[in-house]
């Protein structure tokens, strides 16, 4: 019956109302209101520099304000941002700070690989570290349990440590020798160690009768250029429980969206693309389904669990 609904809500069209409930197998009014509610925004990239291609760098300050503005309106529980904050420079931050400041609502901040883009001495002071030095942690919502990844551990600008740097290039050798397209120096890749603590959490969760959300700067599915270099091995792990409701990442700027395992992998789109055009998004989470309501170019979907 699960992967029935969720193929159906992939299919159904966003403007189709709710049907009446004249039946038990139907929702009663009740489950139709949303249990919370909360946002995404990510690669904002922002930096004071002119636009190079689709990417209008300086723009994003503005589109920030926009979704800050429209956040206090929808009173969300908290918003997650994707990670790419900038796109160089430590001093690009403090804008965008200012910014966050004025929503009144909690942050949760993911790391991307531009958020590194930074001098050396200050890679260990980007926002993103600050309230997790190593970058991935977890927090409750009710019987709702959101998993923030760190999908830049193993990359060659996430530290100056040689045997990372190594590591992350030697990655990107076997991919390129086997004909993966994400072997990519823009991408990264999880620690065995960091896997293992996602898997704890998981299995806590699933104990807890916890619904998962994770999010994490980078895709894992379906395959593409932007993906993890350990994807295969995220999607192994993923592929044991059923309490996954959703993947929510950014770096593919394009957006995309996969089902593998009767998890939704969505992609939401980059902030920074486009000259005027705005991204970023609210999620409605319900007992049954999330309602990803879309602003700007981030379109509106409905997606069962």
């Amino acid at each position: 019956m699960r992967i029935i609904a969720a193929i159906f809500a992939i299919l159904i069209p966003i403007t189709m109302p709710e049907k009446s409930s004249t039946a038990g197998t139907l929702s009663s009014n009740q489950d139709q209101k949303p249990l919370f509610s909360f946002a995404i925004i990510t690669d904002v990239q922002y930096c004071d520099c002119d636009p190079v291609g689709t990417r209008f760098y300086r723009n994003s300050l503005v589109k920030l304000q926009e979704a800050v503005r429209s956040f206090r309106i929808d009173s969300p529980s908290f918003v997650i941002n994707l990670g790419d904050m900038i796109e160089k420079d430590f001093v690009s931050y403090k804008p965008l700070f200012r910014v966050f400041d004025t929503a009144g609502i909690k942050i949760y901040q993911v790391s991307g690989n531009h958020d590194f883009s930074v001098e050396p001495r200050f890679k260990k002071r980007i926002p993103p570290l600050q309230s997790n030095k190593e970058g991935y942690y977890s927090f409750a919502y009710g019987k709702f349990r959101f998993i923030i990844l760190n999908g830049n551990e193993v990359s060659t600008y996430y530290s100056t440590n040689k045997s990372i740097i190594k590591q992350a290039g030697d990655y990107i050798t076997k991919l390129r020798s086997e004909g993966d397209v994400n072997g990519m120096d823009w991408n990264g890749g999880m620690s065995s160690r960091q896997i293992l603590w996602l898997s704890n959490q998981l299995n806590t969760s699933s104990k807890n009768d916890e619904k998962v959300f994770i999010m994490c700067h980078f895709p894992v599915y379906p395959v593409n250029e932007h993906n993890l270099f350990n994807y295969k091995d995220l999607l192994t792990v993923l592929e044991g429980y059923n309490n996954i409701i959703a993947w929510f990442n950014g770096h593919n700027h394009a957006g995309n969206y996969g089902n593998f395992n009767m998890i939704h992998f969505v992609t939401m789109k980059g902030m920074v693309e486009t000259e005027e055009s705005n991204s970023f998004a609210l999620v409605e989470v319900y007992k049954n389904k999330i309602w990803i309501k879309g602003s700007g170019r981030e379109k509106s979907q409905i997606l069962a669990y």
